[in-house]
């Protein structure tokens, strides 16, 4: 993949991520990730440090885990992320 790809995918996911997390539910970047076409070879993994700087942005914050729907990742714990300032009450229900 180019790097032309690598940084379409990327502002490809930070939109759905955001789109995703205006809707003030709980969502796990996995869900984000999966919205996104990428060439065969891309590793999704590339998205966690744009969630991370969201999260130091003070853009995201915390709300849960819930368990990845994904059976590559054997149903390991994903976090659930809400709009910074949505988190009073837990954030709106996702699971």
């Amino acid at each position: 993949m180019s790097d032309s790809n690598d940084a379409n995918a990327i502002r490809q996911f930070l939109a759905v991520f955001r789109r995703m997390l205006s809707t003030g539910r709980k969502v796990a970047a996995e869900d984000a990730a999966k919205a996104v076409k990428t060439s065969e070879g891309f590793d999704r993994r590339g998205f966690g440090p744009y969630v991370a700087q969201m999260r130091r942005d003070g853009e995201i914050e915390y709300a849960g885990f819930r368990e990845s729907g994904n059976a590559k990742h054997h149903s390991n714990p994903k976090r659930l992320w809400v709009l910074a300032g949505t988190n009073k009450n837990g954030g709106a229900g996702h699971e």
